[in-house]
Protein backbone atom coordinates (compact mmCIF):
# COMPACT_ATOMS: atom_id res chain seq x y z
CA UNK A 1 0.00 0.00 0.00
CA UNK A 2 1.24 3.71 -0.61
CA UNK A 3 0.64 5.69 2.89
CA UNK A 4 0.63 9.01 3.10
CA UNK A 5 0.79 10.35 6.26
CA UNK A 6 0.46 14.69 7.03
CA UNK A 7 1.54 15.66 10.51
CA UNK A 8 2.99 18.81 12.08
CA UNK A 9 5.55 16.81 13.91
CA UNK A 10 8.64 14.14 13.25
CA UNK A 11 11.03 13.08 15.93
CA UNK A 12 13.54 13.83 15.89
CA UNK A 13 13.77 16.47 14.19
CA UNK A 14 10.71 18.35 14.90
CA UNK A 15 9.31 16.86 18.18
CA UNK A 16 7.19 19.24 20.53
CA UNK A 17 5.57 16.04 22.85
CA UNK A 18 4.39 12.58 22.46
CA UNK A 19 2.94 13.76 18.63
CA UNK A 20 6.31 13.27 17.19
CA UNK A 21 7.44 10.52 18.59
CA UNK A 22 4.30 8.88 17.30
CA UNK A 23 4.42 9.19 13.65
CA UNK A 24 7.97 8.29 13.33
CA UNK A 25 7.84 4.97 15.58
CA UNK A 26 4.60 4.16 13.63
CA UNK A 27 5.70 5.02 10.21
CA UNK A 28 9.15 3.81 10.79
CA UNK A 29 7.39 0.16 11.40
CA UNK A 30 5.11 0.53 8.56
CA UNK A 31 8.25 0.65 6.68
CA UNK A 32 9.73 -2.09 8.44
CA UNK A 33 6.30 -4.46 7.28
CA UNK A 34 7.43 -3.50 3.51
CA UNK A 35 4.57 -1.04 3.24
CA UNK A 36 5.42 2.31 1.00
CA UNK A 37 4.98 4.87 3.37
CA UNK A 38 5.68 8.48 3.20
CA UNK A 39 5.45 11.74 5.64
CA UNK A 40 4.77 15.00 4.48
CA UNK A 41 5.21 17.87 6.81
CA UNK A 42 6.90 21.90 7.52
CA UNK A 43 10.55 22.77 6.89
CA UNK A 44 11.19 24.42 10.05
CA UNK A 45 14.14 26.61 10.12
CA UNK A 46 15.07 24.96 13.43
CA UNK A 47 15.12 21.50 11.80
CA UNK A 48 19.32 20.11 12.10
CA UNK A 49 20.17 19.51 8.87
CA UNK A 50 22.94 16.29 9.99
CA UNK A 51 19.99 14.30 10.41
CA UNK A 52 18.88 14.41 7.18
CA UNK A 53 19.88 11.89 4.61
CA UNK A 54 19.50 12.89 0.40
CA UNK A 55 18.24 16.28 0.91
CA UNK A 56 17.21 17.50 -2.04
CA UNK A 57 14.64 19.99 -3.70
CA UNK A 58 11.98 18.01 -4.82
CA UNK A 59 8.96 20.52 -6.40
CA UNK A 60 10.03 23.84 -7.35
CA UNK A 61 7.55 26.95 -6.73
CA UNK A 62 4.59 25.18 -6.75
CA UNK A 63 1.30 27.97 -5.69
CA UNK A 64 -0.62 27.88 -2.93
CA UNK A 65 -3.62 30.46 -2.32
CA UNK A 66 -4.17 32.70 0.73
CA UNK A 67 -5.62 36.21 0.82
CA UNK A 68 -6.27 36.84 -2.33
CA UNK A 69 -2.34 36.23 -3.18
CA UNK A 70 -0.65 33.18 -4.82
CA UNK A 71 2.53 32.02 -2.64
CA UNK A 72 5.43 30.44 -4.04
CA UNK A 73 6.04 26.86 -1.92
CA UNK A 74 8.92 24.25 -2.50
CA UNK A 75 8.80 20.47 -1.68
CA UNK A 76 12.02 19.09 -0.51
CA UNK A 77 12.19 15.44 -0.20
CA UNK A 78 14.93 13.78 2.73
CA UNK A 79 15.29 10.71 4.67
CA UNK A 80 14.99 10.66 8.74
CA UNK A 81 14.75 7.11 10.40
CA UNK A 82 14.64 5.23 7.53
CA UNK A 83 11.70 7.10 6.42
CA UNK A 84 10.68 9.23 3.49
CA UNK A 85 10.24 12.67 4.53
CA UNK A 86 8.64 15.53 2.16
CA UNK A 87 9.34 19.02 3.84
CA UNK A 88 7.25 22.34 2.47
CA UNK A 89 9.20 24.96 2.61
CA UNK A 90 7.12 28.17 1.94
CA UNK A 91 7.56 31.50 0.54
CA UNK A 92 5.22 33.52 2.61
CA UNK A 93 5.52 36.54 3.76
CA UNK A 94 4.75 35.57 7.30
CA UNK A 95 7.34 33.02 7.54
CA UNK A 96 5.37 30.43 8.84
CA UNK A 97 7.59 27.57 10.01
CA UNK A 98 10.76 30.43 10.31
CA UNK A 99 10.39 30.39 13.55
CA UNK A 100 12.12 28.09 16.53
CA UNK A 101 9.41 26.57 17.99
CA UNK A 102 6.36 24.75 16.32
CA UNK A 103 3.84 25.89 18.19
CA UNK A 104 2.66 29.10 20.49
CA UNK A 105 2.39 31.71 17.93
CA UNK A 106 -1.01 33.85 17.20
CA UNK A 107 -1.06 32.86 13.28
CA UNK A 108 -1.35 28.82 14.17
CA UNK A 109 -4.68 28.40 12.50
CA UNK A 110 -3.38 30.19 9.92
CA UNK A 111 -0.40 28.30 9.34
CA UNK A 112 -1.94 24.85 9.56
CA UNK A 113 -4.94 25.56 7.09
CA UNK A 114 -2.37 26.83 4.79
CA UNK A 115 0.01 23.80 5.19
CA UNK A 116 -2.80 21.86 5.02
CA UNK A 117 -3.99 23.06 1.44
CA UNK A 118 -0.17 22.72 0.29
CA UNK A 119 0.54 19.79 1.15
CA UNK A 120 -2.78 18.56 -0.72
CA UNK A 121 -1.58 20.97 -3.63
CA UNK A 122 1.90 18.91 -4.12
CA UNK A 123 -0.04 15.58 -3.83
CA UNK A 124 -2.36 17.20 -6.22
CA UNK A 125 1.29 18.07 -8.65
CA UNK A 126 1.90 14.98 -8.16
CA UNK A 127 -1.16 13.05 -9.68
CA UNK A 128 0.07 9.35 -7.99
CA UNK A 129 -2.29 7.10 -6.47
CA UNK A 130 -2.37 7.50 -2.55
CA UNK A 131 -3.89 4.10 -0.35
CA UNK A 132 -4.40 5.51 2.75
CA UNK A 133 -4.37 9.44 3.50
CA UNK A 134 -3.65 9.27 7.57
CA UNK A 135 -3.57 12.72 9.13
CA UNK A 136 -2.47 13.90 12.63
CA UNK A 137 -4.30 16.16 14.74
CA UNK A 138 -5.95 19.06 14.13
CA UNK A 139 -2.99 20.93 12.19
CA UNK A 140 -4.16 18.74 9.38
CA UNK A 141 -7.36 18.08 10.34
CA UNK A 142 -8.82 20.44 7.24
CA UNK A 143 -7.46 17.93 4.86
CA UNK A 144 -10.42 15.36 5.31
CA UNK A 145 -13.11 17.80 4.10
CA UNK A 146 -10.69 19.24 1.35
CA UNK A 147 -9.78 15.73 -0.32
CA UNK A 148 -13.48 14.87 -0.34
CA UNK A 149 -15.37 17.62 -1.55
CA UNK A 150 -12.89 20.45 -2.81
CA UNK A 151 -10.55 18.32 -4.45
CA UNK A 152 -12.40 15.19 -4.99
CA UNK A 153 -11.59 15.29 -8.73
CA UNK A 154 -7.90 15.99 -8.63
CA UNK A 155 -6.86 13.17 -6.02
CA UNK A 156 -6.83 9.66 -5.93
CA UNK A 157 -7.22 8.84 -2.38
CA UNK A 158 -8.92 5.84 -1.30
CA UNK A 159 -8.95 6.23 2.19
CA UNK A 160 -8.73 8.84 4.69
CA UNK A 161 -7.89 7.98 8.16
CA UNK A 162 -7.65 10.87 11.68
CA UNK A 163 -5.96 10.21 14.92
CA UNK A 164 -6.97 12.18 17.14
CA UNK A 165 -3.80 12.41 19.87
CA UNK A 166 -5.60 14.61 21.80
CA UNK A 167 -9.06 15.68 21.36
CA UNK A 168 -9.20 19.18 23.82
CA UNK A 169 -6.98 20.83 20.85
CA UNK A 170 -9.19 21.16 18.05
CA UNK A 171 -8.19 23.62 15.86
CA UNK A 172 -11.60 26.59 16.11
CA UNK A 173 -11.72 29.73 13.09
CA UNK A 174 -14.15 31.25 11.49
CA UNK A 175 -15.32 31.16 7.75
CA UNK A 176 -13.14 33.60 6.73
CA UNK A 177 -10.18 31.60 7.67
CA UNK A 178 -11.15 29.24 4.61
CA UNK A 179 -12.33 31.80 2.21
CA UNK A 180 -8.86 32.97 2.57
CA UNK A 181 -7.48 29.37 1.17
CA UNK A 182 -9.95 29.73 -1.47
CA UNK A 183 -12.86 27.77 -0.04
CA UNK A 184 -15.91 29.15 0.83
CA UNK A 185 -16.07 28.63 4.86
CA UNK A 186 -19.70 29.66 4.92
CA UNK A 187 -20.53 26.48 2.84
CA UNK A 188 -18.79 24.69 6.14
CA UNK A 189 -20.76 26.31 8.48
CA UNK A 190 -23.60 23.50 9.02
CA UNK A 191 -23.95 20.78 11.96
CA UNK A 192 -23.46 18.37 9.25
CA UNK A 193 -20.36 19.48 8.65
CA UNK A 194 -17.60 21.66 10.40
CA UNK A 195 -19.61 23.81 12.67
CA UNK A 196 -18.67 24.11 16.14
CA UNK A 197 -20.79 21.81 18.70
CA UNK A 198 -20.92 24.78 20.91
CA UNK A 199 -20.09 28.22 19.26
CA UNK A 200 -22.86 28.27 16.15
CA UNK A 201 -20.73 30.96 14.39
CA UNK A 202 -17.15 29.12 14.77
CA UNK A 203 -15.87 26.32 12.51
CA UNK A 204 -14.30 23.29 14.05
CA UNK A 205 -11.49 21.71 12.08
CA UNK A 206 -11.18 18.49 14.17
CA UNK A 207 -14.71 18.14 13.85
CA UNK A 208 -14.66 18.08 9.98
CA UNK A 209 -12.31 15.54 10.08
CA UNK A 210 -14.65 13.26 12.07
CA UNK A 211 -17.36 14.36 9.55
CA UNK A 212 -15.27 13.33 6.73
CA UNK A 213 -12.71 10.31 7.57
CA UNK A 214 -13.08 7.31 6.48
CA UNK A 215 -12.03 5.85 9.63
CA UNK A 216 -11.09 7.54 13.07
CA UNK A 217 -8.76 6.12 15.83
CA UNK A 218 -7.51 7.29 19.08
CA UNK A 219 -4.37 6.32 21.20
CA UNK A 220 -5.77 3.99 23.45
CA UNK A 221 -8.46 1.59 23.46
CA UNK A 222 -9.60 3.16 26.80
CA UNK A 223 -9.13 6.60 25.51
CA UNK A 224 -12.05 5.87 22.25
CA UNK A 225 -14.65 4.95 24.84
CA UNK A 226 -14.21 8.06 27.16
CA UNK A 227 -14.44 10.37 24.46
CA UNK A 228 -17.72 8.93 23.51
CA UNK A 229 -18.68 10.82 27.52
CA UNK A 230 -19.73 14.46 28.33
CA UNK A 231 -16.87 14.47 30.52
CA UNK A 232 -14.09 13.49 28.07
CA UNK A 233 -15.86 14.47 24.64
CA UNK A 234 -14.78 18.18 24.78
CA UNK A 235 -18.33 19.00 23.25
CA UNK A 236 -17.41 16.50 20.20
CA UNK A 237 -18.63 13.56 21.99
CA UNK A 238 -22.18 13.65 20.22
CA UNK A 239 -20.12 13.75 16.78
CA UNK A 240 -18.25 11.09 18.08
CA UNK A 241 -21.30 9.18 18.92
CA UNK A 242 -22.74 9.75 15.03
CA UNK A 243 -19.78 8.43 14.07
CA UNK A 244 -19.01 5.41 16.56
CA UNK A 245 -18.64 2.75 13.82
CA UNK A 246 -15.14 3.95 11.97
CA UNK A 247 -13.84 4.79 15.74
CA UNK A 248 -11.50 2.80 17.37
CA UNK A 249 -8.73 2.33 19.84
CA UNK A 250 -5.03 1.34 19.36
CA UNK A 251 -2.56 1.69 21.64
CA UNK A 252 0.84 3.41 21.10
CA UNK A 253 4.38 2.13 21.41
CA UNK A 254 7.25 3.72 21.93
CA UNK A 255 10.70 3.83 19.95
CA UNK A 256 12.18 1.10 22.03
CA UNK A 257 15.84 1.95 20.54
CA UNK A 258 15.36 5.59 21.91
CA UNK A 259 14.30 4.90 25.50
CA UNK A 260 16.68 1.79 26.25
CA UNK A 261 18.55 1.56 29.31
CA UNK A 262 21.04 -1.17 27.84
CA UNK A 263 22.40 1.54 24.95
CA UNK A 264 21.26 4.41 26.78
CA UNK A 265 24.02 6.98 26.12
CA UNK A 266 23.07 9.89 28.61
CA UNK A 267 23.06 7.35 31.68
CA UNK A 268 25.78 6.69 34.29
CA UNK A 269 25.31 2.99 34.24
CA UNK A 270 23.24 0.62 31.81
CA UNK A 271 21.25 -1.92 32.81
CA UNK A 272 18.82 -4.38 30.92
CA UNK A 273 15.74 -6.41 31.72
CA UNK A 274 17.51 -9.21 30.91
CA UNK A 275 19.64 -8.22 34.16
CA UNK A 276 19.67 -9.83 37.25
CA UNK A 277 17.78 -8.24 40.44
CA UNK A 278 21.13 -7.63 42.14
CA UNK A 279 22.78 -6.22 38.25
CA UNK A 280 19.44 -3.48 37.94
CA UNK A 281 19.47 -2.35 41.46
CA UNK A 282 22.94 -1.76 41.09
CA UNK A 283 22.83 0.29 38.22
CA UNK A 284 19.92 2.63 39.49
CA UNK A 285 21.75 3.21 42.39
CA UNK A 286 24.89 4.60 40.38
CA UNK A 287 22.07 6.36 38.55
CA UNK A 288 20.78 7.84 41.57
CA UNK A 289 24.08 8.52 42.99
CA UNK A 290 25.13 10.08 39.21
CA UNK A 291 22.12 12.85 39.74
CA UNK A 292 22.94 13.28 43.31
CA UNK A 293 26.06 14.68 42.78
CA UNK A 294 25.62 16.77 40.25
CA UNK A 295 22.52 18.61 41.76
CA UNK A 296 23.41 18.21 45.41
CA UNK A 297 20.59 15.47 46.39
CA UNK A 298 20.66 13.35 48.87
CA UNK A 299 21.33 9.87 47.40
CA UNK A 300 20.49 7.78 50.66
CA UNK A 301 16.92 9.15 50.85
CA UNK A 302 13.99 6.70 49.68
CA UNK A 303 12.14 6.62 47.60
CA UNK A 304 13.19 8.44 44.50
CA UNK A 305 10.43 9.88 42.53
CA UNK A 306 9.25 12.11 40.07
CA UNK A 307 7.89 13.13 36.83
CA UNK A 308 8.89 14.31 33.28
CA UNK A 309 5.94 16.02 31.82
CA UNK A 310 4.28 19.47 30.56
CA UNK A 311 3.14 21.48 33.29
CA UNK A 312 -0.70 22.10 31.66
CA UNK A 313 -3.85 21.20 33.58
CA UNK A 314 -4.62 17.97 31.76
CA UNK A 315 -1.35 16.98 33.80
CA UNK A 316 -2.58 17.44 37.07
CA UNK A 317 0.07 19.99 38.61
CA UNK A 318 -1.72 21.30 41.54
CA UNK A 319 -1.41 16.81 42.43
CA UNK A 320 2.46 16.90 41.74
CA UNK A 321 2.97 19.58 43.96
CA UNK A 322 1.08 17.69 46.54
CA UNK A 323 3.10 14.73 45.97
CA UNK A 324 6.03 16.73 46.02
CA UNK A 325 5.45 17.63 49.60
CA UNK A 326 3.95 14.37 51.07
CA UNK A 327 7.34 12.21 49.65
CA UNK A 328 10.10 15.16 51.20
CA UNK A 329 7.97 15.03 54.79
CA UNK A 330 8.21 11.07 53.81
CA UNK A 331 12.14 11.53 53.98
CA UNK A 332 12.04 10.91 49.86
CA UNK A 333 13.46 12.94 46.88
CA UNK A 334 11.56 14.30 44.39
CA UNK A 335 12.74 15.22 40.65
CA UNK A 336 10.57 17.55 38.23
CA UNK A 337 11.72 18.33 34.68
CA UNK A 338 9.29 19.92 32.55
CA UNK A 339 7.97 23.43 31.89
CA UNK A 340 4.03 24.87 31.14
CA UNK A 341 3.21 27.55 28.00
CA UNK A 342 0.60 28.64 30.48
CA UNK A 343 2.32 31.82 32.36
CA UNK A 344 0.35 31.34 36.00
CA UNK A 345 1.30 28.08 36.06
CA UNK A 346 4.96 28.60 35.08
CA UNK A 347 5.22 31.31 37.70
CA UNK A 348 3.76 29.14 40.33
CA UNK A 349 6.22 26.35 39.90
CA UNK A 350 9.02 29.14 39.82
CA UNK A 351 7.94 30.33 42.99
CA UNK A 352 8.06 26.03 44.19
CA UNK A 353 11.51 25.91 42.65
CA UNK A 354 12.23 29.20 44.84
CA UNK A 355 11.26 27.63 47.80
CA UNK A 356 13.32 24.24 47.54
CA UNK A 357 16.42 25.98 45.97
CA UNK A 358 19.36 23.75 47.53
CA UNK A 359 16.87 21.69 48.93
CA UNK A 360 18.73 17.88 48.95
CA UNK A 361 15.20 16.22 48.71
CA UNK A 362 14.07 18.39 45.50
CA UNK A 363 14.59 19.23 42.06
CA UNK A 364 12.68 21.30 40.01
CA UNK A 365 13.58 21.98 36.21
CA UNK A 366 11.24 23.91 34.31
CA UNK A 367 12.78 23.68 30.95
CA UNK A 368 12.70 20.23 29.06
CA UNK A 369 16.55 18.62 28.15
CA UNK A 370 16.45 15.33 26.78
CA UNK A 371 19.34 13.91 27.91
CA UNK A 372 18.36 14.93 31.36
CA UNK A 373 15.29 13.32 31.15
CA UNK A 374 16.57 9.59 30.56
CA UNK A 375 18.89 10.49 33.25
CA UNK A 376 15.69 11.08 35.78
CA UNK A 377 13.92 7.36 34.03
CA UNK A 378 17.07 5.28 34.92
CA UNK A 379 17.41 6.97 38.37
CA UNK A 380 13.39 7.22 39.84
CA UNK A 381 12.07 4.63 41.78
CA UNK A 382 8.44 5.73 41.13
CA UNK A 383 7.28 8.31 38.17
CA UNK A 384 3.98 9.92 38.93
CA UNK A 385 1.32 10.75 36.34
CA UNK A 386 -1.97 12.07 37.69
CA UNK A 387 -3.42 13.09 34.70
CA UNK A 388 -7.12 14.17 34.94
CA UNK A 389 -7.19 12.90 31.01
CA UNK A 390 -4.53 10.64 28.98
CA UNK A 391 -5.41 9.96 25.70
CA UNK A 392 -2.37 7.29 25.61
CA UNK A 393 0.76 8.18 27.57
CA UNK A 394 4.25 7.48 26.86
CA UNK A 395 5.72 8.44 30.03
CA UNK A 396 4.64 5.08 31.93
CA UNK A 397 5.79 3.21 28.81
CA UNK A 398 9.21 5.01 29.26
CA UNK A 399 9.33 4.45 32.92
CA UNK A 400 8.52 0.77 32.91
CA UNK A 401 11.09 0.07 29.79
CA UNK A 402 14.21 1.89 32.80
CA UNK A 403 12.70 -0.38 35.75
CA UNK A 404 10.65 2.84 37.06
CA UNK A 405 7.77 1.97 38.57
CA UNK A 406 4.53 3.73 37.33
CA UNK A 407 1.96 5.93 39.89
CA UNK A 408 -0.66 7.14 37.62
CA UNK A 409 -4.29 7.41 37.75
CA UNK A 410 -6.52 4.75 35.91
CA UNK A 411 -7.48 6.87 33.07
CA UNK A 412 -7.70 6.52 28.98
CA UNK A 413 -3.98 4.91 27.89
CA UNK A 414 -2.70 5.16 31.31
CA UNK A 415 -5.82 2.30 32.54
CA UNK A 416 -4.74 0.32 29.62
CA UNK A 417 -1.31 0.44 30.15
CA UNK A 418 -0.51 0.12 34.27
CA UNK A 419 -2.08 -2.79 36.52
CA UNK A 420 -2.45 -1.81 40.16
CA UNK A 421 0.04 -4.12 42.37
CA UNK A 422 -3.00 -5.32 44.40
CA UNK A 423 -5.47 -6.20 41.84
CA UNK A 424 -6.18 -9.57 42.63
CA UNK A 425 -8.55 -10.24 39.48
CA UNK A 426 -5.59 -10.12 37.32
CA UNK A 427 -2.91 -12.62 37.31
CA UNK A 428 0.53 -11.17 39.22
CA UNK A 429 2.49 -11.39 36.41
CA UNK A 430 0.34 -8.47 35.09
CA UNK A 431 0.62 -6.27 37.55
CA UNK A 432 3.25 -3.77 36.64
CA UNK A 433 2.65 -0.65 38.83
CA UNK A 434 -0.18 1.03 41.28
CA UNK A 435 -3.15 3.08 40.35
CA UNK A 436 -6.08 5.77 41.43
CA UNK A 437 -9.08 6.50 40.38
CA UNK A 438 -9.53 10.32 42.27
CA UNK A 439 -7.28 12.56 43.45
CA UNK A 440 -8.07 12.08 47.18
CA UNK A 441 -6.48 8.58 46.95
CA UNK A 442 -3.11 10.08 45.90
CA UNK A 443 -1.92 9.80 49.03
CA UNK A 444 -2.96 6.51 50.16
CA UNK A 445 -1.49 4.95 46.80
CA UNK A 446 2.00 6.98 47.62
CA UNK A 447 1.87 5.45 50.36
CA UNK A 448 0.93 1.98 49.68
CA UNK A 449 4.17 2.15 46.97
CA UNK A 450 6.44 3.35 49.50
CA UNK A 451 5.58 0.85 51.95
CA UNK A 452 6.15 -2.00 48.81
CA UNK A 453 9.78 -0.93 48.75
CA UNK A 454 10.30 -0.48 52.39
CA UNK A 455 8.58 -2.99 53.62
CA UNK A 456 9.26 -5.63 51.01
CA UNK A 457 11.91 -5.26 49.10
CA UNK A 458 11.68 -8.70 46.83
CA UNK A 459 8.58 -7.96 45.63
CA UNK A 460 9.66 -4.39 45.24
CA UNK A 461 12.50 -5.91 42.68
CA UNK A 462 10.28 -8.61 40.90
CA UNK A 463 7.84 -5.47 39.90
CA UNK A 464 10.14 -3.77 38.50
CA UNK A 465 11.46 -7.09 36.33
CA UNK A 466 7.96 -7.29 35.41
CA UNK A 467 7.47 -3.70 34.33
CA UNK A 468 11.14 -4.25 31.99
CA UNK A 469 9.47 -6.97 30.30
CA UNK A 470 6.67 -5.43 29.40
CA UNK A 471 6.70 -5.22 25.47
CA UNK A 472 5.74 -1.79 24.63
CA UNK A 473 7.21 -1.59 21.16
CA UNK A 474 5.82 -0.79 17.69
CA UNK A 475 5.26 -3.92 16.09
CA UNK A 476 1.45 -4.64 17.95
CA UNK A 477 -0.13 -1.27 17.05
CA UNK A 478 1.87 -0.95 13.71
CA UNK A 479 -0.14 -4.05 12.76
CA UNK A 480 -3.16 -3.30 13.96
CA UNK A 481 -2.90 -0.14 11.87
CA UNK A 482 -2.10 -1.86 8.94
CA UNK A 483 -4.95 -4.32 9.15
CA UNK A 484 -7.15 -0.95 9.27
CA UNK A 485 -5.73 0.30 6.45
CA UNK A 486 -6.73 -3.18 4.63
CA UNK A 487 -10.45 -3.29 5.89
CA UNK A 488 -11.15 0.66 5.66
CA UNK A 489 -14.10 1.26 3.29
CA UNK A 490 -13.94 4.49 1.80
CA UNK A 491 -18.01 6.43 2.99
CA UNK A 492 -20.58 8.35 0.99
CA UNK A 493 -18.51 11.85 0.33
CA UNK A 494 -21.89 13.51 1.74
CA UNK A 495 -22.41 13.59 5.45
CA UNK A 496 -25.86 11.49 6.02
CA UNK A 497 -26.27 13.09 9.08
CA UNK A 498 -26.28 16.08 11.91
CA UNK A 499 -26.10 16.77 15.50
Amino acid sequence: MRITHIAAEFAPIAKAGGLGEVVTGLCRQLSLQHEDVEIILPKYSFIPHHLLTNLSKEKFEFPCLEASRFHTNTMWSAKVENCQLHLLETGHPSGYFQRPHIYGYPDDLAKFIYFSKAALEYLKLRGEKIDILHLHEWHTALCAPLVKEEMAQDLRVRSVIFTIHNLEYQGKCIPKDLDSIGISGKKYLLPERLQDNVHADTLNLLKGALVYADAITTVSPTYAQEILTPHFGCHLQQTLLQNKKKLSGILNGIDQKLWDPSSDASIQERFSGQDSLIQIEHAKTANKAALASQFKLDAAKRPWIGAVTRLVPQKGPELLEEALHFTVQSGGVFLLLGSSPIDSIQEHFEALKNRYENHPQVLIQLDYNEPLAHQIYAALDFTLIPSHFEPCGLTQLISMRYGTIPIVRSTGGLKDTVIDYDDYKVPNASRNGFTFSNTKELEATLQRAFALQKKDPDSFHSLIKRAMQRDSGWKKPAAAYRQLYLTCTPKATQPLFSV
